[in-house]
């Protein structure tokens, strides 16, 4: 469904023809424990990748790469890059994104956008 890369995630940046808003980044860094909780951290994920998605379909660029670290789920848990991931192969990406040309790698995801 995607394509696999396992090079310097930093060279897909050269890849495209992206502009500097073309690039999300997902580490949000530290969070004050009581600001909110880690489950509402990941929806906001989500939200963001979905609003960005649509954004760069709206200004007609051809790709979006979104950083979301190595980080991998445990049972019960989820991170970015699965969030990122799991929306990718989503009914809700399917408007915006061109599967075929899609990058996963295990630091960033480069969507094809439609």
């Amino acid at each position: 469904m995607f394509t696999s890369y396992s090079g310097n995630w930093t060279d897909l940046r050269a890849q495209f023809n992206r502009a500097r808003e073309d690039e999300i980044d997902l580490h949000f860094g530290r969070r004050d424990r009581w600001a909110m909780t880690y489950d509402d951290a990941m929806d906001g994920v989500a939200e963001i990748v979905l609003k960005s998605l649509l954004a760069v379909q709206k200004n007609k660029r051809p790709y979006v790469m979104f950083t979301h670290g190595w980080s991998t789920s445990r049972p019960g848990k989820t991170t970015a890059r699965s969030v990122v991931r799991g929306i990718m192969r989503s009914r809700e990406a399917t408007p915006f994104i061109e599967r075929w040309g899609c990058i996963q790698h295990e630091a960033a995801f480069v969507a094809k956008v439609q």
